[in-house]
């Protein structure tokens, strides 16, 4: 049911097209928004409108970092984040969008500001001007990068404890961090729900769901099917997302594997995820949450340096998934976990430890308290 509001807030959202995450996140928060009533609402792709050449060139590089540039995006990442933190690289970040937030700002009375990309605008911003209508970060990983970390934001919500501790340790002030795991959408719940109440029985044939991304993170993806196909214990999905050329070439390749089934874009990835018995995806903050509301065995494709090798290393760390360093441990993986079901179940019970549900909501409840406004 909808909440009723006293007034009619203007709720500013600022996010990123780096990949779909930061979009995902975005759309997460506007749909719980929406739920209690609130409708103006404004999203800005900050980098982007202020800045649409370099952000097309940064795109570009960040997209061909699964396959190609690797380790220069590795290095973009790590070098960003050291020089942050020895304050010479400020004045770049502090001037990075600024003119247009400053433009939104003074064309409308936002009650609200919500983030979801890594920069340091917003601090600036708040310094130059001094208005103080609450500015919030919702970060998109479970790792730290400096580009999130000032003073001058008003709350952070973070994924898991690791990433409040590191916040703390970086001088933010506990009070202002709270542990509401990332947004997603609220199907995944709902599927998570369904999952715990259903009865299932013991079967021979085990389903492996592998998520291949939309900017094909996988190089030898046809080569690892081809020697799964083998395995008449074991039914294949296999999503492309938005990846149509290589939506098209396994399909024409594995047409006539009735084990092997591969989809494109598909707008039931909760249930494909809760009917899997192992699931393959990379290791995108997204990705990783949704796997925890469903809590099905993971392995993790080898990441890209930056973000995503150190949520790889945190989901390893805490034993919630098998973390593949090349492309060939892959089935080796799977091997081990569908001769394991107790490395599997344990596999999920950490995964159920770490699983904060209902993110959009905690957000977005705290953070409207935090400027003021009522929901009855």
């Amino acid at each position: 049911m909808d909440g009723h509001l006293d007034k009619a807030p203007k709720i500013l959202i600022l996010t990123g097209s780096y990949g779909n995450g930061h979009l995902e996140v975005t759309r997460a928060l506007i749909e719980e928004l929406h739920r209690v009533g609130i409708k103006d609402i404004t999203t800005s792709d900050l980098f982007y409108e202020a800045h649409p050449i370099v952000t097309t060139v940064t795109k570009y590089l960040y997209i061909k970092s699964f396959t190609r540039y690797r380790n220069l995006y590795g290095f973009l990442y790590y070098n960003f984040d050291n020089q942050l933190k020895e304050h010479s690289f400020d004045k770049f970040t502090d001037s990075y969008g600024y003119i247009r937030l400053n433009q939104l700002m003074k064309n409308n009375d936002f009650d609200l500001v919500i983030n979801t990309f890594p920069m340091q605008v917003f601090p600036a911003y708040k310094k130059k001007v001094g208005k103080r209508i609450p500015f919030v970060n919702v970060l998109t990983d479970f790792c730290l990068h400096t580009r999130w970390v000032s003073k001058e934001i008003d709350h952070f919500f973070v994924s898991c404890n690791h990433l409040k501790t590191e916040l703390i340790e970086s001088g933010i002030p506990k009070e202002t961090i709270t542990i509401s795991g990332i947004p997603i959408k609220e199907q995944f719940y709902l599927e998570n729900q369904e999952k715990a109440q259903k009865m299932t029985s013991p079967s021979s044939k085990k389903n492996l769901l592998i998520s291949a991304g939309a900017y094909g993170v996988l190089t030898n993806l046809a080569d690892i099917l081809e020697e799964l196909q083998s395995k008449e214990d074991l039914n294949i999905v296999v999503v492309c997302g938005n990846n149509k050329n290589l939506f098209d070439s396994l399909s024409t390749q594995f047409a006539d594997q009735p084990t092997i089934e591969i989809k494109g874009f598909v707008s039931e990835m909760a249930k494909l995820m809760s009917h899997a018995d192992i699931m393959i995806t990379k290791p995108g903050g997204i990705s990783l949450s949704e796997a925890l509301a469903i809590q099905t065995p993971l392995i993790l494709t080898p990441g890209v340096p930056g973000q995503e090798s150190e949520n790889a290393q945190l989901f390893e760390k805490e034993c919630m998934a098998i973390v593949t360093k090349t492309e060939e441990e892959i089935i080796p993986a799977i091997y081990q976990l569908l001769k394991q079901p107790l490395l599997a179940k344990n596999l999920v019970q950490h995964m159920e430890e770490h699983f904060y549900p209902h993110a959009a909501k905690t957000i977005i409840t705290d953070s409207l308290a935090l400027a003021g406004i009522s929901i009855n």
